[in-house]
C-alpha cells in the first residue's frame, strides 16, 4: 500500500485516473458529468476497470498460480482489508461525533454479518460501498488465470473464442439478475459477476495483442472523427431503448438495474464507453501524461475507491460543526447527515465540486501522508540495523507484523472508546419484555447498524411478554413520518420527488395523495415516473420504535382506476430510515399474472392524481 512508483504506459495511466475521477463525480450524483449526457458513467466505467486489469494481464501456460495468488492477495485482499479496517475506525469517530448518546451498539453477530457482506455483494457497509469492485476482480482475475493456465498449456486458448464464450457467459449473467429478484441470487453474486466481467479481462489482452498499434496509429483528426461516430453510436440508442437511462446499469455490486430490455446492452454500452475514452486518452496524453498529480492519483485509485465516501462524511462533520457552532448554513440539514452515510449538503449543484475535491484529494493526502510515515519507519528500522546482517534481517521481518498488530490494536481502542455509554448491550430487548423468560430468549437488534445497507430483519410480531405488539401503541403516539418518493427522468436527467410528509402514528394503512397541481416539480415527477418508494423516517421526536417494521402491502390508484403494485425492493431499519420500493402495472393486463417478467409497467404521463395506500406492521413504543 506503501508502493510509489512512475506509471510508464502513460495512456493507462491516464484512462485510469479518468476513471476513478468518474467514480467519485458519480458518487456527488455529477457535479462535473463528463460526457455523461452522452456516455453515461454507470454505461461502462467499471467493465472499464476490469478492461484495464486485462490489458496488464500476462498470465499464460507457464505462469506460476500460487505466485500469482499470493501476488493478488497482496496487491488485492491485503489493501482491500486495511482500507475496509480504515474506513470502518474511522466511521466509528464519525458516528460518535455526530451522533453521541444516539449512536447505536454494534450487535454481537456483526462480525459474521459483515463477512456474509464481503462475500456477496463484496463490502461491509455504505461508507465503503464501492470496495465491492476488489473482491469481484480478485476472484474474476483468479479463476480467469486458472482457467488460461489449464487451456492454455492444453494448446486449446484462442482469444477470440475465449472472448465469445465470455460473451455468452455475460449475457448468462444478465438475463439470470434480470429474471430473478436479488434476494433469491444473493448467495451467487460473486460468480455472476466473475461471469460479467470475464469478457473484459479477455477484451484488454485482445486489445494489447494487435487492435491498440493500429489504435494509436490513427491521426488526430481519425480519432475525433470515431469520438464522434461513438458519441452518435450512443445517441441512435438512445432513441431505440424504452427509456434514454438504459444504456446504463447500475448496482452491478448487487447484478441490479439491468433496465434495458435486451441482454446484450451492457457489452455494447461498454464497448462504446471505454473506446471513446481510450481513443481520448490517446489524443490528449502527451501534454497530460508528464503530470506528476495525474501520475500518482492514477497509482493510488485504490485509496480514492476506498475512501472517497469517507471524505465526504468528514467534510458534512466540519460543515455540522460550523452550522451548530459558528454560523447557520442554509439548507443544511444535520438531522439527514445523521441518518445516512451518503447525505449531501442540497444548497445547489456548485456544492458538489467541493465534495468531489474533497473526494480526491481527501485520500490521495492520506496516502501522502502514509508513504512519509513508513519512509520515516523505514528509515528508522535500517538505522536500527546498522552493522549486523542478521538483525537487520530480523528488524525487517518484524516490522510489517507489529505494525499490522498496532493498527488492528488502535481499531479496537477507537471502538471500545466510542462505545455509547447509554447502553451497554449489543442485544435489541423490547421494554415490555424486561426481565422475562421471553427476553432472555429474544434475537440481537440486527437492525441497529450504522453504516451498512442490508442487514437481514428480524421478522416479530409481539412484544416480549407476548402481547400484540400492536394493540401496545396508543392513538396519541407522537408519530414517524413517512415520505413518497418518486424517481423520474426529465431532460435525459434521473431525479427524486418527495411528496409533503405523511403522519404513522402506529401500525395500520396510510395514504398519499399526489396530485398534478402540488407544485411546479409534480407534472415533471409524474410524467417522468420510473419507479415509486415509500420512505419511513424515525426522528428523536417519535414516540415509536419501527426498528422491526414491514410494510406488507402497497396499493396504488391512478386517476381512480387501481392499479397492480409489486413490491420489488425492502431495505430494513438503518440509520432511523425503512424503505420499499414498489413498480406499477395495468390491472386488466397484469392482475392475475404470477410472473411479472417483461411486463410493461404503467405508464403515468399525463395523470392527473396518484394515490398510494401502505401497511404499516411492527411498530411499538420505544
Amino acid at each position: 500500500m506503501s508502493e510509489k512508483r512512475s506509471k510508464s504506459n502513460k495512456k493507462f495511466m491516464l484512462l485510469s485516473a479518468i476513471g476513478i475521477f468518474m467514480v467519485v463525480d458519480h458518487h456527488t450524483f455529477t457535479a462535473f458529468n463528463i460526457f455523461g449526457d452522452f456516455l453515461p458513467y454507470n454505461s461502462f466505467f467499471m467493465p472499464m476497470f476490469v478492461f484495464i486489469s486485462g490489458y496488464f494481464n500476462k498470465v499464460d501456460g507457464s505462469t506460476n498460480l500460487w505466485t500469482y495468488l499470493v501476488k493478488k492477495i497482496k496487491t488485492l485482499l491485503i489493501p482491500y482489508i486495511g482500507l475496509s479496517l480504515t474506513v470502518f475506525g474511522i466511521q466509528q469517530l464519525i458516528n460518535y461525533i455526530k451522533l453521541g448518546n444516539e449512536m447505536d451498539p454494534l450487535p454481537t453477530d456483526y462480525f459474521s454479518f459483515v463477512i456474509k457482506r464481503i462475500v456477496t455483494t463484496g463490502s461491509f457497509g455504505a461508507i465503503v460501498e464501492p470496495m465491492w469492485f476488489v473482491i469481484a476482480l480478485f476472484c474474476s482475475l483468479m479463476i480467469y488465470a486458472v482457467l488460461k493456465k489449464l487451456l492454455d498449456r492444453m494448446k486449446l486458448w484462442n482469444s477470440y473464442i475465449m472472448f465469445a464464450l465470455f460473451l455468452g457467459l455475460h449475457m448468462l449473467a444478465i438475463w439470470i439478475a434480470k429474471n430473478n429478484d436479488t434476494e433469491s441470487i444473493k448467495a451467487f453474486l460473486v460468480p455472476l459477476k466473475c461471469l460479467f466481467f470475464f469478457p473484459f479481462i479477455e477484451l484488454g489482452v485482445i486489445y494489447r495483442n494487435g487492435p491498440e498499434q493500429r489504435h494509436s496509429a490513427m491521426s488526430g483528426t481519425g480519432k475525433i472523427a470515431l469520438m464522434f461516430i461513438l458519441l452518435v453510436i450512443n445517441a441512435v440508442r438512445t432513441v431505440c431503448l424504452p427509456a434514454a437511462y438504459d444504456i446504463a446499469f447500475d448496482s452491478i455490486d448487487e447484478m441490479a438495474g439491468f433496465t434495458s430490455p435486451y441482454i446484450f446492452t451492457p457489452m455494447i454500452s461498454s464497448l462504446v464507453g471505454i473506446l471513446f475514452w481510450l481513443t481520448f486518452a490517446e489524443l490528449v496524453g502527451k501534454p497530460v501524461c508528464e503530470s506528476r498529480f495525474v501520475n500518482f492519483m492514477s497509482c493510488n485509485t485504490f485509496w480514492i475507491m476506498g475512501l472517497h465516501i469517507t471524505f465526504y462524511n468528514i467534510l458534512n462533520l466540519i460543515l455540522m460543526g460550523i452550522n451548530n457552532g459558528i454560523h447557520t448554513l442554509p439548507e443544511f440539514d444535520a438531522e439527514a447527515f445523521k441518518s445516512t452515510e451518503w447525505y449531501f449538503w442540497g444548497i445547489g449543484d456548485n456544492i458538489k465540486i467541493l465534495y468531489v475535491m474533497v473526494g480526491v484529494l481527501g485520500p490521495l493526502g492520506l496516502k501522502w501522508l502514509y508513504d512519509r510515515l513508513m519512509a520515516f519507519i523505514g528509515g528508522r528500522v535500517a538505522r536500527m540495523g546498522e552493522g549486523s546482517e542478521q538483525k537487520a534481517r530480523l528488524l525487517n521481518t518484524l516490522t510489517k507484523p507489529v505494525l499490522a498488530l498496532l493498527f488492528v490494536g488502535l481499531i479496537a481502542m477507537t471502538v471500545a472508546l466510542t462505545r455509547p455509554k447509554a447502553d451497554d448491550t449489543d442485544s435489541y430487548i423490547p421494554d415490555t419484555a424486561a426481565g422475562t423468560d421471553e427476553a432472555a430468549d429474544s434475537e440481537p437488534d440486527t437492525e441497529e447498524l450504522s453504516g451498512v445497507s442490508e442487514y437481514a430483519g428480524q421478522e416479530s410480531t409481539s412484544d416480549g411478554d407476548g402481547q400484540d405488539s400492536e394493540a401496545a401503541v396508543p392513538a396519541d403516539a407522537a408519530p414517524v413520518y413517512a415520505y413518497l418518493d418518486l424517481a423520474y427522468e426529465h431532460d435525459g436527467e434521473g431525479a427524486d420527488y418527495l411528496t409533503e410528509p405523511c403522519a404513522v402514528n402506529g401500525n395500520g394503512s396510510f395514504t398519499f395523495t399526489l396530485n398534478r397541481s402540488d407544485d411546479a416539480e409534480a407534472p415533471l415527477a409524474i410524467d417522468g415516473l420510473s419507479y415509486m418508494g415509500i420512505r419511513l423516517m424515525d426522528d428523536d421526536t417519535s414516540d415509536l420504535d419501527i426498528k422491526l417494521v414491514e410494510i406488507p402491502e402497497v396499493k396504488v390508484k391512478c386517476d381512480g382506476t387501481e392499479l397492480r403494485a409489486d413490491i420489488s425492493g425492502f431495505a430494513p431499519y438503518e440509520d432511523g430510515v425503512i424503505m420499499v420500493f414498489f413498480d406499477c402495472y395495468d390491472m386488466e393486463k397484469y392482475g392475475a399474472a404470477e410472473d411479472l417478467t417483461g411486463a410493461e409497467p404503467y405508464g403515468f404521463a399525463g395523470s392527473s392524481e396518484i394515490e398510494v395506500t401502505f401497511t404499516v406492521s411492527g411498530a411499538k413504543l420505544k
